[in-house]
């Protein structure tokens, strides 16, 4: 506690050195940011097509924000991005620090990514293999923008981009002039421990025109608000362990910017994130009290997280007038492991009970890297009044995954009243401790050719059309041992495939002020491997699904999507993007969960469509005063029942809120020298429908799952700007509500349920610096 209470302080103290060498400023930051001379006040340039322009000109459902409004809303990672976007859900999954993302209703927890995950132009998701691996999002510091595109974008983003993407833009170098970003953070969160934060950003010329430098570091602890006590009847008097779930999160960012001729310009860069999770955020139903801010959890061990990664990129663009030449070539490099306590697993798999002994305990370690190359290299035009704009481009990316789990349990006999492993099981534990101990790799290969343009037909009218035409290659091969598993080798199998990913649209801007468009668009992800089973304890789960065995492998998955909306502006008060779309989604990957034994693996089944519409709109009705708010609906649902019905159904939705909606509002006024403002934000989401595990009628049916509850978050922010300064007071979850956003139990029926939360009513202070 000490050790945070001084970084706080040194946190203040970093800021007001920050603002003692801020410099006055005359130009864009950005330094490579496109031109912005023909956008409207107030109006946000995005390259979601590759292209600079408009936002309320792109023919494609965007959320864009940039850094002052996610700094106006207090958005600091990607669980704030989402409760902002309609469309876009993200929730933990349950195990571990685990979490999925769904656009349109697009997800999955296995397999390779469904969203793409880009930090300017590299991507960085990543493929489930072994221990539940998911995306890591970088922290929302020292970013130009963040854009949320809706629908495939597998054209011109990828394989990986089947539902949607997410793309954060760096701030990159300054030529011309200094510019300093500073943020620092004090909070308390109520029945928790305290949270704060000091990031700095500068960017300036080292040469005149020449070479300009960018750099940044943000360094942040969100203090934990659920406490551990060991539940095990066996024992008494165990120690309350206050505030186990805190974390801390670093990010440091480089990047130089050399124009050594005119056009010419090259840009290395490297990103670096580094976040620790102290313990888990489950708290357990049967010891917890969340309307009296009592959330405890019963596990006897912790279960901490490490996850950080290292991206170096270099970008080279080169301008030749009516043509630009872009290439980036990157390396992202991720490594994290975890510690998973299985003491209540284990004994709920193979005693019926959550307890055996006083002394039980079982930790797994998990263990996943990831090493990825790409290298994109595209050709595209520049001229806005171009009759035929056009980008074509090749791309490369090499991504190998490897995993290990070694579950460490020395008394695993306990639960067989001593008898040894090598008498139940016939296999005995791997080096005398280890239960089950296994690794794998996973690699995928892809190579891609890609093109797209708009042809202008009138100087209103236009038609678009891209194609990407990629060879894909997954291998996996994996290895596990010991009493849980038995001797399961998975010699290399590999999958390979050529994916054809067309788009066409057509928008007519029919006034300057209103745009149609329509499109449509296939996604694509590939298919990949399975680890077998131990059929010894998981073979009478599969008989359940009509499986003998788990499949070698599965095949790729698609989709086409197929939008038509608006965008415009009424006057200059009010501005409005609209979407309907439908999604039908074919040949799913999905995940099977054998309840009974804890192993998983994933098949092609059914088919699945979405439905739906976003609004978002923006209006200023009073000088100082603007009003924003978006709606949106998803009807994501089976359309073929799975193996008779012991799957999924047609009555089955996919996991979804089908309703989600915000409000935001944001009043200034001049006073004195500066002005005073206030922020409020409200979000929204409807209760979840039926899916395949609150279904009765399947074999994934769970009877105390609940359907995922509605959510609603309040937020508010107080606060006052003077020149460079602005300070505010702010508020997160006003009305201290608690929605269960992911609940999970071992075995069904035993042992209790587990939930995972809002962070409750927090109060703080935010310090920031615009130079």
């Amino acid at each position: 506690m000490i050790k945070h209470t001084n970084a706080l302080v040194l946190s203040a103290g970093g800021l007001a050195l920050a603002l003692g060498l801020a410099t006055p400023a005359q130009a864009d930051q950005t330094g490579t940011t496109p031109d912005t001379s023909a956008a409207a006040p107030g109006e946000i340039v995005v390259t979601a097509t590759r292209r600079a322009e408009t936002l309320n000109k792109v023919p494609l459902s965007i959320t864009a924000l940039g850094q002052e409004a996610l700094d106006r809303r207090g958005i600091k990672d990607i669980g704030d991005l989402v409760r902002e976007t309609p469309g876009i859900q993200f929730d933990p999954n349950g195990f571990g620090n685990q979490t999925n993302i769904a656009i349109r209703g697009v997800s999955s927890t296995v397999g390779a990514a469904t969203t793409g995950v880009y930090i300017d132009d590299t991507p960085i998701q990543s493929r489930v293999v072994g221990y539940s691996t998911t995306n890591e999002f970088p922290a929302v510091f020292d970013l130009t923008r963040v854009e949320v595109l809706r629908g495939p974008q597998g054209t011109l983003f990828g394989a990986g981009s089947e539902g949607g993407t997410v793309r954060f833009i760096t701030t990159q170098p300054s030529l011309d002039a200094v510019h300093i970003y500073a943020r620092g953070e004090v909070s308390a969160t109520q029945g928790g421990a305290a949270s704060g934060e000091f990031g700095v950003s500068i960017t300036g010329p080292l040469i005149q025109d020449k070479l300009g430098f960018a750099a940044s570091f943000w360094d942040r602890h969100d203090g934990g608000w659920v406490d551990r006590q060991n539940a095990n009847p066996y024992l008494t008097d165990q120690p309350l362990l206050k505030n186990v779930n805190f974390s801390d999160t670093q990010v440091g960012r480089v990047a130089l910017k050399w124009a050594p001729l005119d056009g010419l310009t090259i840009t290395p860069s490297l990103f670096y994130q580094r976040k620790t999770i102290n313990d888990s955020s489950n708290y357990w139903e049967s010891l917890s009290s969340p309307s009296q801010n009592r959330f405890l959890s019963g596990q006897p061990n912790g279960s901490p997280d490490h996850d950080r990664f290292l991206l170096p990129a270099l970008n080279v663009t080169d301008d030749f007038g009516a043509v630009q030449l872009i290439n980036n070539t990157s390396y992202y490099i991720r490594d994290q492991s975890a510690q998973i306590d299985y003491s209540t697993l284990w004994p709920a798999v193979f005693d019926g009970t959550p307890w055996v002994t006083p002394d039980y305990n079982s930790l797994a370690y998990m263990a996943n890297s990831q090493r990825t190359f790409t290298e994109e290299m595209r050709l595209q035009s520049t001229s806005r009044d171009a009759r035929l704009t056009w980008v074509v481009g090749a791309f490369y990316s090499k991504s190998v995954q490897h995993f290990s789990e070694n579950v460490y349990d020395p008394n695993f006999a306990d639960m067989f009243g001593g008898a040894p492993p090598e008498v139940v099981f016939g296999t005995p534990l791997v080096d005398g401790v280890y239960s089950l101990s296994g690794y794998g790799r996973g690699a995928d290969e892809q190579i891609a050719g890609f093109a797209d343009g708009t042809f202008a037909m009138t100087p209103q009218l236009k038609a678009s059309a891209g194609l990407r035409v990629a060879h894909t290659r997954f291998e996996g091969n994996s290895l596990f041992q010991g009493p849980v598993s038995g001797y399961q080798l998975q010699t290399p199998q590999s999958v390979s495939e050529t994916p054809v990913t067309p788009k066409f649209g057509i928008d007519w801007q029919t006034s300057p002020s209103l745009l149609l468009y329509a499109s449509a668009a296939k996604g694509y992800r590939i298919g990949g491997t399975n680890a077998p089973v131990p059929l010894s304890v998981c073979g009478a789960d599969l008989a359940g699904y009509g499986f003998a065995n788990v499949p070698d492998t599965y095949k790729s998955d698609s989709l086409w999507s197929y939008e038509a909306g608006a965008k415009g502006r009424v006057g200059k008060a009010l501005t409005f993007a609209a979407s309907a779309f439908r999604v039908d989604w074919n040949n799913i990957q999905q995940n099977i969960y054998l309840q009974h034994c804890g192993a998983q693996f994933t098949d092609n089944l059914g088919k699945a469509r979405s439905e739906g519409f976003d609004l978002q709109a923006t209006v200023r009705p009073a000088r100082g005063l603007s009003i924003e708010g978006t709606v949106s609906y998803t009807d994501a649902h089976f359309t073929q029942d799975i193996a008779g019905g012991a799957l999924a159904t047609t009555a089955d939705h996919l996991e979804t809120h089908p309703w989600t909606a915000t409000l935001g509002g944001d009043y200034e006024h001049p006073v004195g020298p500066g002005s005073v403002y206030l922020r409020g934000d409200y979000q929204y989401k409807s209760t979840g429908p039926t899916t395949t595990v609150t279904d009765p009628a399947t074999n994934s049916y769970d009877p105390g799952a609940l359907r995922t509850q509605a959510l609603h978050f309040a937020s508010a922010r107080l606060g006052w700007r003077e020149g460079v300064m602005d300070l505010s007071l702010f508020v997160d979850n006003v009305g201290n509500t608690h929605p269960v956003l992911s609940r999970s139990i071992n075995v069904v029926g035993v042992g209790s349920y587990q939930d995972i939360t809002l962070r409750p009513r927090t109060v703080g202070l935010t310090l920031l610096l615009r130079q």
